[in-house]
């Protein structure tokens, strides 16, 4: 029998929240989710649950299939084990641009929402495009995404250099060359200013919230990983600068270029121009792993943890990504075949962690490897300039670019 729709089951948490007594909350979520309020508030998603708890225990509880996705493999890689995420994982390509974002200036950053329904776009012109993933099968169609695009918003002075979602979904974070980082209600269908902002001394190039949604930790200019508290607005660096007020050994040596945040908060990762690739304890803030010459004393533009913090994925100007073992800093798989430049290089895990991807700068596209193996299974182009950034999406086959020709494009697989 067919489950219910998307619609509905969010229509029974919104009266459900209104039950309980949150009602503001519950028309924050309607605004978000564009799901109509009902007009009353009722228990029935509670009565479901109930019924479907005693049916499973009666039942003999969870699925043996069910059991078995909860099982993780000592050796996973964003949530794919290493051994076996190169099989039955998502299509290794060729794939299709879905649609493309205009910018006014050269595109610089993306990011998707956790629930992957909505990505963000900036550029250096300091605008923010919000964009709902819903709409672009027919923007598509159109060939840009203007039909898609459901927030135009712009607080900055200079361009934007990094963007990440909350976990709620509600509330958009930037960050920009103009020092700040600025937080924007979502949740609010108009408008295009910051409720709040984060201000510093130095120019901001990377973001990253905690899982929590209660911190951001910031790279940029200067060799110190920030960590801003969302609530009290305190700012706090990384693994603080000891009783002296000195500058801590720990720390990079040079510029800042990438930082995040492992999906269990566990810890955090960076990437300097320094050549080094640092992990910090996510509850300590102390670090707990630096990787030297992690390209081979070229500068590393990327650190992406895995969700489990055992592993981290990098990229440097050597132009090969590799995989490194958390715990030991050893290189678990290199992946070569793409060219990164001057101006940085992207790289993340897809989805499924099947497979690693990263812009190769010598022909302007995108490449993706098998996760396990190493091996590049495939290229694609449809920039006509240097891609700068690139973000799969977290919850399907769906992935962003970013170039100096002023667009972000958004890829699917292609249909046959």
């Amino acid at each position: 029998m067919e489950g219910p729709g998307r619609d509905e089951i969010i229509q029974l948490i919104l009266c459900q929240l209104s039950e309980y007594g949150f009602s503001n909350l519950s028309q924050a979520i309607a605004a978000h989710t564009k799901v109509p309020m009902t007009a009353d508030s009722n228990s029935r998603l509670a009565d479901l649950v109930r019924l479907g708890l005693q049916s499973e225990a009666q039942g003999g509880g969870a699925s043996a299939s069910a059991e078995a996705d909860a099982n993780t493999d000592a050796h996973s890689v964003g949530g794919a084990s290493l051994d076996e995420a190169g099989g039955d994982g998502g299509p290794a390509g060729p794939w299709r641009v879905l649609c493309k974002v205009k910018h006014r200036g050269a595109a610089s950053a993306a990011a998707f929402s956790c629930d992957g329904r909505y990505v963000a776009t900036g550029a250096a012109d300091a605008t923010i495009k919000l964009v709902d993933m819903d709409r672009v099968a027919g923007a598509g169609r159109q060939g840009d995404a203007s039909a898609a695009v459901v927030r135009t918003l712009q607080d900055h002075e200079a361009g934007v250099s990094g963007l990440a979602f909350h976990p709620n979904g509600l509330v958009l974070a930037s960050c920009s060359a103009d020092q700040t980082i600025r937080l924007f209600d979502l949740s609010v269908t108009h408008g295009t200013n910051a409720f709040q902002s984060f201000r510093d001394s130095h120019a901001f190039r990377s973001i990253a919230f905690h899982p929590s949604g209660d911190y951001i930790a910031a790279g940029g200019d200067a060799p110190e990983v920030r960590l801003y508290s969302v609530r009290s607005g305190k700012a706090y660096l990384l693994p603080g600068t000891g009783g002296g007020g000195g500058p801590s050994p720990m720390n990079h040596t040079a510029m800042i270029t990438h930082v995040s945040y492992a999906a269990n908060g566990a810890a955090v990762a960076s990437a300097s121009r320094d050549g080094s690739v640092k992990i910090w304890d996510g509850a300590s803030g102390r670090c707990v792993r630096t990787i030297d010459r992690a390209h081979d004393g070229r500068p590393a533009t990327a650190a992406v943890l895995s969700p489990d913090a055992k592993h981290v994925l990098t990229a440097g100007l050597d132009s090969c990504v590799r995989l490194w073992d958390a715990s030991s800093g050893r290189v678990v798989q290199e992946y070569t075949g793409a060219s990164m430049d001057a101006a940085g290089g992207p790289a993340a895990f897809s989805h499924d962690g099947a497979q690693v991807m990263a812009a190769d700068a010598a022909s302007n596209s995108v490449v993706a490897w098998d996760a396990a193996s190493g091996q590049l299974l495939t290229h694609a182009a449809a920039h006509s300039q240097r891609i700068s950034w690139l973000v799969p999406s977290p919850t399907t086959s769906a992935f962003v670019t970013c170039s100096d020709d002023e667009c972000a494009r958004i890829w699917g697989p292609a249909t046959h």
